[in-house]
């Protein structure tokens, strides 16, 4: 048997070995996925398969850049795909950038768009308007405008600040995240003309102190997963901020089990199940190497997810093999901790809804399953 057949028997076992859990599991919303209006089918059909009944598309565009195709294309789902819309930086010369971002959000907020994504350019790749080579940072008060829009739209804002706190590191075989810098050499930031992540993590700070009208989401647990003192401070700090756990099971998971279970247990209304899903040309699952992954890969990507929130199992495989070689510790949220995770925050969040509806029981059941990916 070849490997690719091995790793799709593997995934069908581990599917099965989950059913008991699976069957009593509520429907799940995954928050943080980047996927294209030709793609949603696929992306809900593989979503579903896994027991996924919604999702965020993060990466909508702006009116007349994307948005109106991936918002028309949302609206085959019966409400179950939401579309954030995503700021113009090339218009970012033409003055007046805060301002003409409020009236491009509340164009999109008319036509549909119910988030904001903020990507990582902003404080790492974004320069200011009037010199090239400096670097926009993510607290600029010419975003204001921008930021006090989201909030009086009722958008929240998805934000990405920095990246894993190895990718300030020099960039070597003795960095522990080489598997993936080795590939993806431009996702360094160790050169000195880069923030470093503390001072991003500041300026993100000040910005969420600053619009506490507004509700912020910090992807990949808050962008600073290293530091679980941290986030548990911030969240403490900041009632309007809230954070998913796209693409950082592996960097949580090494932390205290039973240390990370009380913070989840402490901040249990505002942490929110992401996994950074990427649905293009190929799959992404929380990143990229260079080998493409498989389906089977997908659903042994979902199946640790489940497992490290589900089980109180050590030294298990985490979703994302490129992100470390380590293993991490489940911990084992209790079942209504695990309904708020899942989908209870999201869909109060997004949806402005109690729980989850008959349509989500529906795509699950009734919607593609295991084995039709694997005929």
């Amino acid at each position: 048997m070849n490997r690719a057949a091995i790793r799709c028997s593997v995934a069908l076992l581990l599917t099965v070995a989950h059913a008991p859990i699976a069957a009593a599991r509520p429907p799940i919303v995954d928050v943080h996925v980047h996927t294209s209006p030709e793609q949603y089918a696929f992306t809900d059909a593989l979503l579903t398969a896994n027991g996924v009944s919604r999702f965020v598309n993060l990466s909508g565009g702006a009116p007349g850049d994307g948005l109106e195709e991936a918002l028309d294309a949302a609206k085959d789902y019966d409400g179950r795909v939401i579309v954030c819309a995503n700021p113009e930086w090339e218009k970012l010369t033409s003055g007046g950038f805060g301002e003409s971002q409020a009236r491009m959000l509340e164009q999109a907020a008319a036509m549909g768009a119910r988030c904001l994504k903020i990507s990582k350019s902003l404080g790492l790749g974004v320069p200011t308007p009037e010199d090239e080579t400096k670097l926009l940072t993510v607290d600029d008060p010419r975003l204001d405008p921008m930021w006090a829009a989201a909030g009086r739209l009722g958008l929240p804002v998805f934000i990405h600040t920095g990246d894993p706190a190895a990718f300030f590191e020099p960039m070597s075989p003795a960095n522990e995240r080489w598997d993936e810098l080795s590939v993806h050499p431009a996702w360094s930031f160790a050169e000195p003309q880069y923030p470093r992540l503390e001072a991003l993590m500041a300026a993100r700070d000040r910005v969420v102190e600053r619009h506490r009208g507004t509700t912020f989401i910090g992807v990949h647990f808050g962008c600073w997963p290293e530091n679980l003192d941290y986030i548990d401070k911030a969240l403490s700090v900041h009632p309007n901020l809230f954070v998913d756990i796209a693409a950082r099971v592996p960097e949580i998971g090494r932390h205290s089990a039973e240390k990370l279970r009380a913070v989840f247990l402490r901040h249990q209304d505002r942490i929110l199940f992401g996994t950074d899903l990427g649905v293009g040309r190929s799959l992404m699952l929380g990143s990229t190497g260079r080998t493409k992954p498989t389906i089977a890969d997908a659903f042994l990507f979902f199946a640790d997810h489940f497992r490290f929130l589900e089980t109180n199992d050590r030294g298990i495989p985490h979703p994302t093999p490129i992100q470390g070689r380590w293993t991490v510790d489940a911990i084992g949220l209790p079942e209504d901790v695990l309904e708020k995770v899942y989908a209870g925050n999201a869909l109060k969040l997004l949806w402005h809804e109690d729980g989850p509806q008959g349509k989500d029981r529906n795509a699950v059941m009734h919607g593609t399953s295991v084995v039709d990916f694997f005929p």
